[in-house]
């Protein structure tokens, strides 16, 4: 990395060698001539750095050179970095009241003395600078300036595509899935090993989204684990797998009950990625943990080490993943290297290329990566790779052939992809944030002052992400890439290209302890809100320090360490140390460091380019010293609850790009001037003053200026009190800002007025926008101009309690999300303003690209269109005869009055009803039916809604049957509370995909008297099972024994079910995989249904105010896998049998309002030896 960085910083000194300001302020101080000195002497050394790059590998006195040159250079670049700062204070010199400041320190009084000052220093450097140049004892040639890979062009340019398909893996993906779902009962461990970058997560990723792998397992999770195996981290991964999001700090206790919870009883897949955990004790202690799944429950481990497949103690053989054969390596490097994968008709280039392969070693990201390199050369670019680079590579040496790869990029790419390393393995970087880290650099270089630094850096991240230096990209709901990983390989590349530049501190044992490092991190077993590097003689010079607040997923171990000072949070004292002693910092991260105040001695750090200040909770305000920092390009504030105001002065943070100020929720106001930062791209939200905010705030008009401002905006506090207001909004200009993907407009909630309707036609946005929330809204109708938004993805209205009409969302070609929250007034989506909006459609052109709607708590909602007689169109007729064409997702919540809505027969996500009419789902299966049997245009293949997984229905008044002959791929089915239902109907049997059935308060429900079970047998997919408040239940289905994967059964609160009609337990025998079972509020129960004793698979057991239970009979220890029994509420429970003895797997026994079981169950209890082998014992009397 540093010769790399060393042409880049050279080129930089120059540039601002020769930048105006920079000559402004060398005849200001009389330093023309060193300066100019300074330049000659950069310029003769850039002159032979692309040589000496080329030569420090192999020439020791050629490294050495370059080591002695990068410190002064660096020292050099920081100089004028400063000169560049006084140049800009010098430009503000009548500005406020820093004036007199800045006019003190440029006063004539104090120039000779500075100006001699500054002459030294620029000359010291020129020396050194001089003296390392003539050192040369060895002759490099000069060189004509790089010409970067931006120049380069290719059909594609950074269009990131996810592969269609993993190459050469369809054997190895089979047979793991033939493994993954045999037969064995157990929790099983398949170990898949291999040398780094084979694509063992690429195939286990393959895998775990197979359809195969969908219908076999309930659950799956996937949890990365890396080097850190702590099973605390561990167990909160695989947490935040199942929840989707990261589980709250808890202890391990709750963490493991959250765990037992999430996976307990359920046929899992678990995938344990990367790991290199070799500690038996580590092992054994997550895996009794995850024993709490269903039988058939498997864990998918990738790992480099045959030691860790081995420690796992599977009763599956480890599978070794070997390198891709001849013929698999050349189709995977024809479809990086080759345009459309297909080889060229220049035969040439063709065995050149396999020549090449054979130097792959067969491993695919060594093929990608050269692949992707050559795929921007000529043949002659071919024919020199193979001739000059290849052969210095050795056999079964990856990391070389990689470093090929990086060799080949330009310096800025060189100095990017190298600056990852500061993160740790297996982090998840998010694209923004590293271009930002990037700038603050200035690592990013554009090439005319008309390009944008994030368009650039944009640039430099898809190119190394193309080029497979990044992997694992991850799209938002966009489609823009937002997060990426780097293998551990390329980690590695990274680690040992950056050098001594970059130092993580992971652990106590590490220090800063090379004066050479620049950027530092602290992750891992540190248990502190921030560290201070202590030592002036090795951290002085630091221009990146991260703490851990900004690695999300790592947790604390307490610990202290020579050369930082720890603290359990960040006081104003340390930051005091921080800004003293780190002046040339570019990026400080204070990240969650519990401050409540920022000293406003931050202005000490001139160089500061990246200040993240987020999740400070208990900041109310920041320094105005703090617009100060006139480099300063991104300002995180995210998360800053407290905030009251954003900095007066503002307006002199004249470089300022990003200020992210989400979640700033105490802001009232924003500071006057915010319109004059006309660099501003990211501005996360702004607050519309009240009344009481100070007389120097904002108006939203200062957005008219702001027309570079990208990405998310949202303008709280919107109201609409006079003619002011409405010159105000409309000179906001938001329809001139291009680059904004989503908005949202948020009134006041006390301020509902119908003349909001003259505010929001003032705030037209951009067509370009994605997405559009607007909330608290007072008027009648929304604006015309909605209808010209046609690159709109997502509309969401909510809480306007008045609007009435929309227009014809059927126009926004582009919709795919409409979602409609709490409009009181609305009766119709659209109110048929004019016959085109009935007539002219197909179905392919209504709403061409609408997946998702939500629909809630409009209660005054009857339909789609308004009935009009003044028009020739029978709105219930068009309702049926239309229909959504790409319709998966239909939610409608407390919406009791809508009636009739265009058939959505493709539905297949999920349909979801809460208090609502069953009318339009009827509407669309009888005429969605007929129509597929006839020969209209709407015609389709399918019956509808036969691709639909999940339904769920509560408080359904018109629902008394339900269809489910089509139903045939629903996987979920829960109905609750539906007064009138009186039968599934005909057709259970077609539910063959089912895994979950739950119903719950439907007092009328009668499942019928299938004797033979012939309808219920087919169920063989069902998991779990609840019937819960079903009065009319009084025998299980009579095909409960064909339930074979059945793993949850609970009944609840059936009054008249009897479970004792079954004397052969034929009902139960077939109970293979059950593992839970609950009986409540059964009256008719008066023992256990004799066929459980057959089910001895059972984990958990519950019976709760059976008042008829009698006995538990002496069968039970048959159940030997039991964990946890509950006996509540059983009164006429009086003694526990001897068999409960022999239930040596048993864990916790639970015993609730049973008061004479109660008495002997206590110590000296008759019962007390039965159970005094059990482990925790949970008594309590009412």
């Amino acid at each position: 990395m540093a010769e790399a960085i060393l042409f880049d910083i050279a080129a930089r000194i120059i540039e601002s060698l020769g930048s105006l300001a920079l000559k402004e302020i060398g005849l200001f101080w009389g330093v023309t001539d060193e300066l100019e000195k300074l330049k000659n002497t950069v310029l003769t050394i850039q002159a032979v750095l692309l040589d000496a790059e080329e030569q420090w590998a192999v020439n020791r006195e050629v490294k050495d050179w370059l080591e002695k040159l990068k410190d002064v250079v660096y020292d050099a670049e920081d100089l004028l970095d400063g000169f560049s700062t006084d140049s800009l204070l010098r430009e503000m010199m009548t500005q406020d009241k820093m004036a007199k400041k800045v006019r003190i320190f440029f006063s004539k009084s104090n120039q000779p003395v500075y100006n001699l000052k500054m002459h030294h220093k620029i000359k010291a450097i020129r020396q050194k600078l001089d003296a390392i140049a003539n050192d040369r004892k060895f002759h490099l040639e000069e060189r004509p300036v790089e010409i970067g890979v931006r120049a380069r062009k290719r059909d594609d340019t950074h269009s990131y595509v996810p592969a269609a398909k993993v190459t050469g893996r369809e054997d190895d993906k089979k047979e793991i899935i033939e493994r993954l779902i045999s037969d064995f009962e157990n929790v099983g461990i398949l170990p898949i090993t291999g040398i780094g970058g084979l694509g063992k997560t690429t195939l286990a990723q393959f895998i775990f989204n197979d359809e195969e792998i969908d219908k076999h397992f309930q659950l799956k999770m996937w949890a990365c684990v890396s080097e850190s195996f702590e099973v605390e981290k561990v167990v909160g991964k695989i947490l935040e797998s199942v929840t989707k999001k990261k589980p709250e700090i808890a202890g391990m206790d709750t963490l493991v009950h959250n765990l037992q919870k999430a996976i307990g009883g359920k046929k899992y897949l678990l995938v344990l990625d990367d790991v290199w955990n070799e500690d038996v004790k580590k092992w054994d202690d997550l895996k009794v943990l995850l024993e709490v799944g269903a039988s058939g429950s498997r864990i998918l481990i990738t790992t480099r080490s045959e030691k860790v497949a081995q420690i796992t103690q599977t009763i599956f053989e480890p599978y070794p993943l070997q390198c891709l054969d001849e013929r698999e390596s050349w189709c995977l490097f024809k479809q990086v290297a080759f345009q459309n994968g297909q080889e060229p008709v220049n035969c040439r280039k063709v065995e050149v290329g396999k020549e090449i392969v054979e130097k792959c070693l067969g491993v695919p990201l060594v093929i990608k990566t050269i692949g992707r390199l050559l795929s921007l050369e000529n043949e002659a670019g071919w024919f020199s790779f193979k001739n000059n680079k290849l052969p210095k590579i050795k056999e079964n040496d990856i990391l070389p052939t990689l470093k090929l790869s990086y060799d080949q990029l330009p310096s800025h790419l060189k100095q990017c992809f190298a600056y990852c390393s500061i993160f740790p393995k297996d982090y998840v970087m998010e694209k923004s944030r590293l271009i930002n880290l990037w700038m603050a650099q200035g690592f990013i270089k554009p090439s005319n002052q008309n390009e944008c630094l994030e368009d650039v850096g944009h640039e430099y991240f898809m190119d190394l992400l193309w080029r497979s230096f990044f992997q694992e990209a991850e799209m938002d709901d966009l489609g823009n890439v937002f997060t990426i990983k780097m293998h551990d390989l390329m980690h590695d590349l990274a680690m040992s290209e950056a050098g001594s530049l970059i130092t993580r501190l992971e652990s106590k044992e590490k220090t800063i302890g090379d004066q050479k490092t620049r950027h530092v991190s602290v992750v891992n077993n540190i248990d502190f809100s921030f560290v201070i590097p202590t030592s002036s003689s090795k951290a002085s010079r630091i221009r990146t320090l991260i703490t851990p607040g900004e690695f999300k997923y790592l947790k604390e171990v307490s610990s202290t360490f020579e050369g930082i000072e720890c603290l359990k949070e960040a006081s104003s004292t340390s930051c005091e140390a921080i800004f003293s002693s780190l002046k040339f910092l570019r990026v400080l991260g204070l990240h969650g460091r519990q401050l409540d105040l920022v000293p406003s001695s931050i202005c000490k750090l001139k160089h500061l380019r990246d200040l993240d200040l987020s999740w400070n909770r208990k900041i109310e305000k920041l320094p105005d010293s703090i617009t100060r920092l006139q480099n300063l390009y991104t300002l995180r504030l995210s998360g800053c609850k407290s905030l009251k105001e954003l900095p007066r002065g503002i307006t002199k943070l004249v470089n300022l790009r990003h200020l992210y100020n989400d979640g700033c929720d105490s802001l009232t106001y924003m500071p006057r001037g915010l319109g004059e930062l006309k660099n501003l791209q990211t501005l996360c939200l702004f607050v519309v003053h009240s009344d009481s905010a100070p007389e120097n705030r904002c108006r939203l008009s200062e957005l008219n200026r702001l027309n570079s401002l990208r990405g998310e905006l949202v303008i709280s506090g919107l109201r609409h009190d006079g003619d002011d207001f409405a010159l105000d909004y409309k000179g906001s200009n938001l329809k001139e800002k291009e680059h904004l993907q989503v908005l949202h407009l948020y009134w006041r909630e006390e301020n509902i007025n119908a003349r909001d309707e003259m505010a929001l036609e003032d705030l037209e946005p951009h067509p370009n926008l994605k997405k559009l929330f607007i909330s608290r809204y007072g008027g009648v109708r929304t604006p015309m101009w909605l209808l010209s938004l046609t690159n709109l993805v997502d509309l969401t209205l909510g809480h306007c309690r008045k609007l009435k009409y929309l227009p014809p969302l059927s126009r926004l070609p582009s919709l795919k999300g409409l979602y409609l929250d709490r409009l009181d007034e609305i009766e119709y989506v659209s109110d048929c303003s004019d016959n085109n909006e009935l007539s002219s459609f197909s179905s392919s052109a209504f709403f061409p690209s609408l997946e998702s709607i939500f629909l809630d708590d409009c209660r005054n909602l009857k339909g789609w269109w308004r009935r009009s007689d003044s028009y020739n169109v029978d709105v219930n007729t068009t309702d049926h005869a239309l229909l959504f064409p790409r319709l998966s997702n239909l939610q409608v919540y407390d919406c009791p009055m809508l009636t009739s809505f265009p058939m959505f027969p493709h539905l297949e996500e999920g349909l979801y009803l809460r208090n609502a009419r069953w009318k339009p789902v009827q509407q669309t299966i009888t005429n969605a039916s007929s129509s597929s049997a006839s020969s209209t245009p709407i015609a389709f293949s399918s019956p509808p809604l036969s691709k639909l997984k999940h339904i769920w229905l509560q408080q359904i008044e018109d629902l008394e049957t339900l269809p489910v002959q089509n139903l045939i791929s629903l996987q979920h089915l829960t109905i609750a509370d539906c007064q009138r239902l009186k039968s599934l109907s005909q057709g259970v049997q077609y539910l063959t995909a089912l895994t979950d059935l739950w119903v719950s308060d439907c007092p009328v429900l009668d499942l019928g008297n299938d004797e033979h079970g012939m309808q219920w047998k087919e169920l063989k997919s069902l998991v779990s099972l609840i019937f819960d408040g079903i009065p009319k239940l009084v025998s299980l289905p009579s095909g409960l024994q064909h339930f074979t994967s059945l793993q949850v059964l609970r009944i609840l609160d059936c009054p008249v079910l009897d479970l004792g009609n079954d004397e052969h337990g034929m009902q139960w025998k077939g109970l293979k995989s059950l593992i839970s079972l609950v009986f409540y509020r059964i009256p008719k129960l008066v023992s256990l249904p004799s066929g459980l004793q057959h089910v001895t698979t059972l984990r958990e057991l519950e019976i709760s105010y059976c008042s008829s239970l009698m006995a538990i009979p002496e069968w039970i220890c048959n159940w030997a896998s039991l964990e946890r029994c509950t006996i509540s509420g059983c009164s006429g429970l009086t003694s526990l049998p001897e068999a409960m003895r022999r239930l040596t797997s048993l864990k916790l026994l639970r015993i609730h309002d049973c008061p004479i079981l109660l008495r002997r169950c206590e110590l000296g209890g008759e019962d007390r030896p039965k159970i005094a082998h059990i482990p925790k014992l949970d008594f309590r009397l009412p």
